[in-house]
């Protein structure tokens, strides 16, 4: 799953190998997002432990993870939301890197069928 928030875009899978209590991939395209998200639940430090560099990989950033702090990331988010613009939050936090968020929303639209967008 991919997961958007003011501090950084993951994406979240299935561990490949997993381990008890460590069944999750964090990944990121770009360390700081996934250090901001991580600090969101856990101590720089612990964050910092936790960030693994694949250089090889689609996703070059990477934390194993268990569900529950996922969980945990997740419900950080939603408290944390305090703004009626998401896009404008990101340019705050995300600074430069926000500008792919009007990609997305501009491919997102495809979603909707024809028929809704009147009026648009």
């Amino acid at each position: 799953m991919w997961i958007f928030t003011q501090h950084g875009y993951l994406s979240i899978v299935q561990h490949f190998s997993p381990k008890p209590g460590a069944e999750l991939l964090v990944r990121a395209r770009c360390r700081r997002h996934l250090a901001a998200c991580l600090q969101q639940v856990v101590s720089m430090v612990e964050a910092e432990d936790m960030i693994q560099h694949t250089p090889g990989g689609d996703y070059p950033w990477r934390a194993v993870t268990s569900r529950d702090l996922v969980r945990k990331l997740a419900a950080a988010a939603v408290d944390a939301l305090d703004y009626p613009n998401f896009k404008g939050r990101c340019s705050i936090t995300w600074g430069s890197d926000s500008d792919v968020l009007h990609d997305v929303w501009s491919a997102t639209r495809e979603l909707t069928p024809a028929s809704e967008q009147e009026g648009c």
